[in-house]
């Protein structure tokens, strides 16, 4: 009985330590480093062109996943306002499907993430419903899509 139950704590532990390595891999995608400009929104079959303000977004994903994400929305009086700035640590789980950027925030540490739907070497495709597509709020679930620089 004391082998088996010896084999037993032997294969939970083997197990255990092989899901952490196999995690760690799929967290560090490295085809996802760039610097990502959006460029349109897709809502319910059309494609809307961003404004002005909103070219001006940002995410950079460097090589050792130090980063940045900057948005950028249109102001009362016309000009730009950057509704969002956040410089840290990204991460990217392709198991989730996640974008995750930690940042420093008045000492607290936050994290803010995005899922993604899909991405290639030229464009990542993330879901957003920040922006009111259509004058109805609460239902604009769009896809928010980045061109690779």
């Amino acid at each position: 009985m004391k082998y088996f139950i010896g084999i037993l704590l032997l294969m939970g532990f083997v197990s255990c330590s092989n899901d952490d390595d196999d995690h760690q891999a799929v967290a560090n995608d490295v085809s996802i480093n760039g610097i990502w400009k959006p460029f349109k929104y897709e809502f319910r079959g059309k494609n809307i062109v961003l404004n002005d303000c909103e070219d001006k977004g940002v995410i950079m994903i460097n090589a050792d996943f130090s980063g940045a994400y900057d948005r950028y929305e249109s102001g009362v009086s016309g000009n730009c306002n950057l509704s969002d700035s956040f410089v840290g640590k990204w991460a990217f789980d392709s198991l989730y499907n996640t974008l995750t950027i930690t940042y420093n925030d008045a000492g607290v540490t936050k994290t803010m993430k995005k899922q993604v739907q899909s991405y290639s070497d030229t464009e990542l495709r993330i879901n957003d419903n920040s922006k009111n597509l259509d004058n109805t709020p609460g239902n604009d679930e769009a896809v928010l899509v980045f061109g690779k620089e």
